[in-house]
């Protein structure tokens, strides 16, 4: 089935989703977006973008490693310092939480389905829908065949899951696992496939775009729900399972600041390294510091379990 006869069949099933929304113009558009038209709508709002839409860019934040310690080693740093789960984030620690056996295949399959309704829908729009969004859209392909009871459950049990068991200690952002982001509010900023919320995102966006110049680009802006399932799901079948070491480079569903106003910015045609630990050395990040007006969210002293991260940036305090 093509993506506009999908997305057609979709909104007939559902005619209250997306509607009024400011992504409607751009539905089927997102992966390849029309960028004359796209300048057109979005120029009083945001600046162009000099960097091409990347479908995988978000996944490149759960591939960087921390360096190497054995267990012996990384029990003595806990017992010194309770930040040395940040510090070697990408290793295991002997009271993380795995999913494994029927968790594991449930995580497992439901991960296909969010990159088969991704892929149906485009990039973009996917970065704004609900769990109640990603569900009418499931049961609308027939290739997706739809999400189980089952399935469902798994899904409420892990939005509603104390993270803080996972090792993560930062704020839950979106209580509800119906919650979505304010579609009518969302700004597309052009060739990053990419929105932010309008108003002090924006704002905050092009300043410092402004400030900095085109060699600072947007690599992930708002994430609903399904968005930041899809992407703590992606990195937990990378840690085989290890969803604590997940949480520790991803927020877990509901957790993400993405969910409001938060955004991560990066350097243009420094691809991977833009989610590493190399972004604090580039010219872009030490001017975001000597600005004054930007935070970090995840500092090198954070105590949330979260590794250090200087591409995020925080727009709100909640």
């Amino acid at each position: 089935m093509k993506r506009r006869d999908f997305l057609k069949m979709s909104m007939a099933s559902s005619p209250l989703l997306l509607a009024g929304c400011s992504i409607w113009p751009h539905l089927c558009r997102s992966c390849h977006p029309d960028q004359e038209a796209a300048n057109k709508t979005t120029a009083a709002t945001a600046p162009v973008e000099i960097a091409e839409p990347n479908e995988n860019a978000d996944l490149a934040e759960t591939q960087d490693v921390s360096p190497k310690k054995t267990q012996l080693q990384l029990s003595d740093e806990l017992l010194k310092d309770q930040r040395a789960k940040s510090v070697y984030f990408s290793q295991d620690f002997p009271d993380d939480i795995y999913f494994k056996g029927e968790k594991f295949d449930t995580m497992k399959t439901l991960t296909m389905k969010f990159r088969a309704v991704q892929k149906n829908i485009g990039f973009g729009n996917f970065n704004l829908i609900s769990m109640d969004d990603f569900f009418r859209f499931s049961t609308a392909s027939a290739s997706i065949g739809g999400i189980t009871a089952a399935e469902k459950k798994f899904l409420e049990e892990i939005f509603y899951f104390d993270a803080q068991k996972y090792g993560f200690t930062g704020q839950k952002v979106m209580h509800k696992f119906t919650d979505n982001v304010p579609k009518n509010k969302a700004v597309k900023i052009p060739r990053s496939g990419h929105y932010l919320i309008g108003g002090e995102s924006v704002e905050v966006y092009n300043r410092v775009r402004k400030d900095i110049g085109e060699s600072l680009i947007l690599t992930s802006g708002v994430r609903a729900n399904a968005k930041q399932f899809h992407l703590f799901f992606e990195k937990a079948l990378s840690t085989q399972g290890n969803v604590s070491k997940a949480s520790r480079s991803l927020a877990p569903p509901g957790y993400s600041f993405h969910g409001r106003w938060d955004f991560d910015v990066g350097k243009i045609g420094y691809g991977l390294k833009n989610f590493s630990d190399d972004f604090a050395n580039t010219d872009e990040y030490k001017r975001l510091l000597d600005l004054g007006y930007i935070n970090i969210r995840y500092t090198q002293s954070n105590l949330l379990g979260v590794r250090f991260e200087p591409w995020h940036i925080k727009v709100e305090d909640v």
